[in-house]
């Protein structure tokens, strides 16, 4: 952290593309016991393998992928709409009245606010929760705008969504922008597309920690 911050006073900073789950917010555990306990209440019980390759499947998944991965795979019944507000009711609570700020986050946030650098938010998730999280926290004032992967039709394995809140933001070009993620595959497609990274340290991505910091320019313990 002392790397970034020396980094962000010495002006390098230029705009700065955020995630939200695992990222600013701890939200992750949520979501890893989400659709195993769905699956529960439609009388099909996983086992600690089966959930863990659940996971692992959905991980990289938008939540339009994932409404039709569990549907089909589980030959479930109900319509999609039907799935996606049984998740969402348990998901919303979380998201308003619980999920915490990750640590040293706000001290980054309000670090790059004082530096003059502008922010935006880029998201695989449901922007009402999170922007509900966010201002519950005090943190949702210090972004210009939020973009969603579901609203532009991408997933984070590329690196479309970060090109389009970067250019939003500097008006054209991406190159001085950098994008603070948690998890391999977004790391990874930001910085093959040419960004700076900044990784943070998440428990839910504690399998690919080795390959997390090989792909960062900076990384954030927890």
């Amino acid at each position: 952290m002392k790397d970034l911050m020396r980094a962000i006073q010495n002006g390098s900073f230029k705009a700065a593309v955020f995630d939200i789950d695992g990222t600013l917010i701890d939200s992750m555990p949520i979501w890893e016991d989400l659709d195993a306990e769905f699956l529960k209440t439609q009388g099909i019980e996983l086992s600690e393998q089966e959930k863990q390759e659940l996971n692992a499947t959905m991980w990289t998944m938008t939540v339009d992928e994932g409404i039709r991965y569990l549907k089909e795979t589980y030959a479930l019944s109900l319509p999609e709409e039907v799935i996606r507000k049984a998740l969402d009711d348990v998901i919303e609570h979380f998201y308003v009245c619980e999920v915490p700020a990750k640590p040293g986050m706000r001290e980054l946030v309000e670090a790059l606010h004082d530096a003059g650098v502008p922010m935006a938010l880029a998201t695989v998730g449901a922007p009402a929760h999170e922007t509900a999280a966010l201002k519950r926290l005090g943190l949702l004032d210090y972004f210009e705008s939020m973009f969603d992967c579901n609203s532009l039709g991408t997933t984070k394995r590329d690196a479309v969504i970060y090109e389009t809140a970067a250019k939003a933001l500097l008006g054209s070009g991406f190159e001085p922008a950098r994008v603070v993620e948690d998890v391999l595959h977004a790391l990874t497609a930001a910085k093959q597309a040419g960004f700076t990274t900044v990784a943070v340290e998440d428990d839910a991505s504690a399998k690919d920690k080795d390959a997390i910091r090989a792909a960062a320019d900076y990384y954030i313990h927890q």
